[in-house]
């Protein structure tokens, strides 16, 4: 069991929680069954994506052990690959399944939402497309922990699509987006070594940061936005209270960035976006109840 956990990082399952929980909350009924299967196939394929990425960072030698990121299980030898892509493959049939079900239940609008869903998590990492190391991971985490589950996440409560969700979901994949970008600029002179393409190493250490600080500022212009349109109620001004924390990671980065610190001292940038996110989700599941 502890093997099992340490495999699928349920640390990283907010960003699943949040999109599926906003995109439930958005629609004016709320049915607590559907919303808690669509939470738990929604998990269940991030738990398939998280250990496909520790299968397939392993193979193309991102994780070694110089590296900062991944669950460290095959890096240490403490399992097989083939036991890591045996939990990886239980986690998509079990995700599928659920999914189906719910799109008995809802309509079959749902299953182009799936499908992209379980594609697009698998080709993060996964052959033959790989579009981690094509310098598109960030794109594709924002498609899928933003618009996607908040729209498939409001689709399974009304069977319709919704403007309002689709602008919702932009700051919520974004928030994610930026615990990914920061690990890219601290990883940048690893993942460069294996010969990979990440938008930091495109755009330079220095103009990443830059990106980091301007997405920051964009996510809080949408909450604004957002509480104008009466999707948040004033709870989400608590929002700028975690604003230092992210100034705190900018400032890491860009000090990464400058030569002026290492890796392994900003090794925490991703904890600290984690956290930062987890405040949010909060607060914003908060400013929607009604």
């Amino acid at each position: 069991m502890k093997v099992l956990l340490i495999a699928i990082r349920p640390f990283s399952f907010v960003a699943s929680f949040l999109p599926v929980t906003v995109g439930a909350l958005l629609a004016e009924r709320f049915n607590f069954s559907l919303y808690f299967l669509s939470l738990l196939a929604a998990i269940l394929i991030h738990a398939g994506v998280n250990t496909t990425n520790d299968y397939f960072d392993f193979k193309k030698g991102v994780d070694n052990k110089n590296s900062l990121g991944s669950s460290g299980l095959l890096i240490n030898g403490q399992v097989k690959p083939s036991k890591i892509v045996t939990i990886s493959i239980v986690c998509y049939i079990l995700g599928t399944l659920l999914g189906l079900y719910l799109v008995l239940k809802v309509g079959t609008g749902l299953i182009w939402y799936g499908i992209v869903g379980i594609l697009f998590g698998y080709l993060y990492t996964g052959k033959p497309l790989q579009l981690k190391y094509k310098a598109l991971g960030t794109f594709q985490v924002f498609i899928l922990m933003g618009p996607l589950m908040v729209l498939g996440s409001y689709y399974v409560q009304t069977g319709q699509f919704s403007y309002k969700a689709l602008l919702l979901s932009i700051p919520i994949g974004l928030m994610t987006d930026l615990i990914l970008h920061a690990n890219e600029i601290r990883d940048s002179q690893f993942d460069s070594k294996v010969g990979i393409k990440t938008l930091s190493i495109i755009l330079g250490d220095k103009k990443a940061a830059n990106l980091y600080f301007i997405l920051v500022v964009l996510i809080y212009i949408l909450f604004i936005v957002l509480y104008l349109m009466k999707v948040f109620n004033a709870f989400i001004l608590l929002s700028f209270l975690v604003l230092p924390l992210y100034i705190s990671i900018f400032k890491l980065l860009k000090e990464k960035a400058l030569g002026k610190k290492s890796p392994k001292e900003i090794a925490n940038v991703d904890k600290m976006g984690a956290l930062a996110e987890m405040v949010i989700t909060v607060i914003i599941i908060v400013s929607m109840l009604r």
